[in-house]
């Protein structure tokens, strides 16, 4: 079996290839050793360099070589297996979200509800379970391909991220703090070998070394460890024994840490060549002063902001520029995306306006005495209040600034004036006349035209969350036989409706005549007039395509005289009381309108007066009464035989 493998200082990651399966032993070492198996890379992958996986690796593979793929390579390769599971998921959720549809359409065509007493109440309740499944199992897909799609353009812009300048720039100066702080290590351990290796090593000195030096031993059956400290002062170790445990610690300390600074030099050198080929930052190519402005974000706002001063790395502040002061706090190297030099006069401007005021040193009443030595012991170990505060000018004296220290069992944060009693005693100055004000230092905003904003992808899910949301109503409804699609159409063809014309529908149920009504391809106007409450809030939806159209919720006999004349009514009332709703209607035709109605077959030949009262009606009116086909309503609840019933108004 070959085992490859390579490093790359883009990412900080170890990378292992195998051409066969790991033996259980190998694998195991490779698992604890922090690798971690990527299938779709075919490779385990360290997320970071350590020492202890290096030295696993070229036992492994021999060597370490550089990683062909790079940082954007990969992101991509890894954006292409994202868009693969997105586009994946995206098909799933439109094949589920198509058979939701087609069966919603079936059971509730356009959005019908559950008519709660109807002979298609179970079948309907059974539907809406299934058609609500459906729809969660489509959000679901469709969120899921939403996720990937996120993955896939995040990959890219986290790579290109990493790659830009003020990025890099930020991630040299963290090697940089990291690289301090392994050469730390290595000087404390080599200051604490040459203590323990002095020749007159005693029992007091040792104890005095072990006090500072913190080095801890595993005893014989004790699951903690014990300080070097505590078992010389208890007598159960020699100086001699304690001086080879913390000798051997340090020396492995020292190796450690020295591996950890080559690793971290190795990729500093590598950082440093990449920012040097993408083009530095804004300190590489002007020298920053105070009073010049530097070109940064404030606030979420582009301005171009003045330099109070300038902040640097290494020994005495003469290193590279790491952050800049200026009125809107502290900025980062990195962050600055451009520079103008200093005009005339505006360095003493920054000078005068950043100018702090003198410290004085004197007595006053409560005030605290200490020496230079207490003071310069405390200060810089104790918290922020050993500090110096701004007193503000009085009738009497100037501004100045005084040192502070907490006041002895006041808790810790109430604190008192202090008088430096061996330094040399300084008071407060004069009072002096009212000084101009130091020069504005005047802010300057960036003038940028404001980004188009990108509208956000819709996602498919959103819609049938509100769909879901809504549900399916439930209406109880026990007489209500909708009108099947094709009855509709008939209704709608004999009504030969013309553009302009105001058409009632009569009994709109749940909209079925009023979905034929909107197939008619001219400019009509609609008034739909529905008993039942729950399915009258349904009908404004259906109404919306007409030139101007109305919901009346309400009963159709006491509603008629308020309604006014139409040119045609299409209808099909309830069986129980249709001489009654269609005379009505009929009395609402303007000259020349005409009444189409599905009525039960009954009209054409029960023997009541009635009836026969509503046929001469139809006769004198040059009605017909023609049948419909055998058992058209049965998907409606009703084997009945129907007619379609057609009057013409007079001229």
């Amino acid at each position: 079996m070959i085992i490859v493998a390579s490093y790359d200082p883009a990412d900080d990651k170890l990378r292992l290839r195998a051409s066969a399966r790991l033996d259980a032993e190998t694998y195991a070492r490779v698992k604890a050793a922090g690798f971690t198996w990527a299938p779709r890379q075919d490779l385990f992958v360290a997320q970071a360099w350590s020492p202890a996986r290096e030295d696993l690796a070229i036992e492994l593979a021999g060597e370490i070589g550089d990683e062909d793929t790079t940082l954007v390579d990969r992101a991509e390769e890894r954006a292409e297996r994202f868009e693969g599971y997105q586009g994946r998921r995206a098909d799933e959720a439109a094949a589920t979200q198509a058979a939701v549809d087609a069966l919603a359409e079936g059971a509730f065509p356009a959005g019908s509800p559950i008519l709660v007493g109807h002979h298609s109440q179970a079948k309907a309740e059974k539907a809406a379970e299934r058609i609500e499944s459906g729809m969660r199992k489509a959000i679901r897909l469709w969120d899921t391909s939403e996720y990937w799609r996120q993955r896939a353009a995040g990959a890219l812009r986290h790579a290109k991220y990493k790659e830009l300048p003020g990025v890099r720039h930020r991630r040299i100066k963290g090697l940089e703090a990291e690289a301090r702080k392994h050469q730390r290590t290595i000087d404390d351990a080599r200051r604490f070998l040459a203590a323990w290796h002095r020749e007159d090593l005693t029992l007091e000195r040792a104890t005095s070394i072990a006090n500072y030096d913190h080095h801890t031993v595993q005893e014989d059956g004790k699951s903690y460890r014990t300080t070097l400290w505590s078992m010389l002062s208890e007598g159960r170790m020699t100086p001699e024994a304690a001086r080879d445990v913390a000798v051997d610690g340090h020396e492995r300390a020292i190796g450690n840490a020295t591996r950890w600074l080559a690793h971290l030099e190795n990729r500093l050198t590598y950082e440093r060549a990449m920012l040097e080929e993408a083009g530095g930052v804004v300190s590489d190519h002007h020298n920053i002063e105070v009073g010049g402005r530097v070109r940064a974000l404030n606030m979420g706002t582009e301005e171009w902001l003045i330099v109070e001063r300038v902040n640097r790395s290494g020994e005495r502040a003469k290193g590279p520029i790491v952050s800049l002061r200026t009125p809107a706090g502290r900025v980062e190297i990195e962050d600055v995306m451009g520079y103008r030099p200093p005009v005339d006069g505006a360095a003493a401007a920054v000078a005068a306006a950043t100018k702090l005021p003198p410290v004085a040193n004197y007595p006053s009443e409560g005030c605290r005495e200490m020496t230079k030595a207490e003071w310069s012991s405390r200060a810089p170990h104790s918290s922020g209040f050993y500090r110096l505060v701004t007193i503000p000018a009085t009738e009497t004296t100037g501004a100045h600034r005084r040192r502070e220290a907490p006041i002895p069992g006041g808790g810790g944060w109430k604190t008192q004036p202090v008088y430096i009693t061996d330094a040399k005693r300084v008071d407060p100055p004069s009072a002096q006349p009212q000084a101009a004000p130091a020069p504005e230092l005047a802010r300057e905003v960036v003038e940028r035209p404001a980004r188009p904003r990108r509208p956000r992808p819709t996602n498919p899910a959103d819609a049938l969350r509100e769909q879901l949301k809504a549900g399916v109503v439930a209406v109880s409804a026990p007489e209500l036989f909708p009108t099947p699609p094709a009855i509709a159409e008939l209704v709608v063809a004999a009504a030969d409706i013309r553009p302009g014309h105001r058409v009632l529908e009569a009994s709109a149920g749940t909209g079925a005549i009023l979905r034929a009504l909107a197939q008619v391809e001219t400019l009509i106007m609609v008034v739909a007039v529905e008993l039942q409450p729950d399915l009258a809030a349904r009908l404004p939806g259906m109404v919306q395509p007409f030139a101007r159209g109305s919901v009346e919720a309400g009963d159709f006999m006491e509603l008629a005289p308020k309604l006014g004349l139409f040119d045609r009514v299409t209808m099909n009332p309830p069986f129980s009381a249709e001489i009654e709703h269609v005379t009505t209607a009929f009395g609402l035709l303007g000259p020349r309108g005409r009444l189409v109605a599905v009525m039960s077959a009954g009209v054409r030949f029960r023997s009541e007066k009635r009836y026969a009262a509503f046929r001469e009606l139809v006769a004198s009116r040059g009605g017909t009464i023609e049948d419909l086909p055998e058992r058209a309503f049965r998907g409606s609840g009703t084997d009945v035989r129907t007619v379609l019933v057609t009057m013409q108004a007079a001229p």
